[in-house]
């Protein structure tokens, strides 16, 4: 554990230096405060648990009844944190969950990188007779990202993200895409309940997961511009994604390493004017790890914003 913290702090010192030298040269000019409302929210779901039943999901999802959300961007470099929405339409039979929610990235014309820190505390699941919470659980999800163009064109990803940087017209990209994540998922008893008790002895005695992974794949990005100022894009990055596994049970501790399939997405549409910009933007992550036993475990962050920005 150690040494994974000091690996990220290595790499968020990295990130912090290289703030500091793209602001001395005055590379940028453009500074832009964003404020979105939407729903953020990470959940988990664990397939194929079941080994007469290759079918069988069970989903794992936070009680957040939605989001806000406060960002700026700065010189090529963009900030964000969530803060919690109104509690009035949350459901108590699904517990209360905390969390903690924090992204940064950079990004211009040829290469970017990314990073988020998001803990949660609290799920429940509906994947049950009765509702069933879980309000001790907690999954914590760590990852740095970059990305290098493989072509010369004016696309960019922030500007699908939240227009942080101007849409001139049609352009599209190739990248290459790796970064290093970890997923801790930590839980003080079972996580098969009710119906699902004894279907999976080493799934229910399992009480901590830790997968440190390196991802490596190519993505691919596209926005059209209308004659109207409206603009569509998307972005999708498909990865190979290699971890090495901690798993801690009732009877014991060992270690394992596995290949998945992961992927992420970005997809986005709004309205573009000189200093005000307004869309609609939805990010999808997904990463594949397996589990100890049979089945497989699937961390989902998503978020849907609709956003205002305005540049100076």
């Amino acid at each position: 554990m150690k040494i994974t913290h000091n690996l990220y702090f290595k790499l968020i010192s990295a990130f912090c230096i290289s703030l500091v030298l793209r602001i001395s040269h005055g590379q940028a000019t453009e500074i832009s405060p964003i404020i979105g409302v939407g729903q953020e929210s990470f959940n988990f779901e664990i397939s194929e648990f079941d080994p007469s039943n290759k079918s069988s999901i069970i989903k794992f999802e936070p009680n957040i009844a939605g989001v806000t959300r406060l960002g700026v961007n700065a010189y090529g470099f963009g900030i964000g944190y969530s803060f919690r929405g109104t509690e009035k339409s949350k459901d108590i039979r699904k517990g209360n969950t905390n969390f903690s929610d924090l992204q940064l990235g950079y990004h211009n014309k040829t290469w970017g990188v990314e990073g988020f820190y998001q803990i949660y505390t609290g799920f429940y699941t509906s994947n049950t007779v009765d509702i069933q919470s879980f309000p001790n659980l907690t999954f914590k999800h760590y990852a740095l990202t970059g990305r290098y163009s493989l072509q010369d064109s004016d696309f960019s990803v922030g500007a699908i993200v939240d227009q942080a940087d101007d849409i001139k017209g049609d352009a599209g990209k190739l990248y290459l895409v790796g970064g290093i994540r970890e997923h801790l998922m930590e839980t003080d008893d079972s996580l098969l309940k009710q119906e699902n008790a004894g279907l999976n002895t080493e799934l229910e005695n399992l009480r901590k997961l830790k997968a440190l992974s390196l991802n490596l794949g190519l993505g691919y990005g596209h926005y059209w511009r209308y004659s109207n100022n409206f603009f569509t894009g998307l972005l999708i990055d498909l990865l190979t994604t290699y971890a090495n596994y901690d798993f801690e049970s009732t009877t014991g501790k060992r270690s394992d390493s596995d290949y998945t399939l992961s992927y992420n997405f970005k997809l986005a549409g709004g309205y573009i004017e000189s200093h005000y910009r307004f869309g609609l933007s939805l990010n999808g992550d997904v990463t594949t790890l397996k589990t100890t036993g049979r089945g497989f475990l699937k961390p989902t962050a998503s978020r849907v914003i609709i956003y205002l920005r305005y540049v100076f």
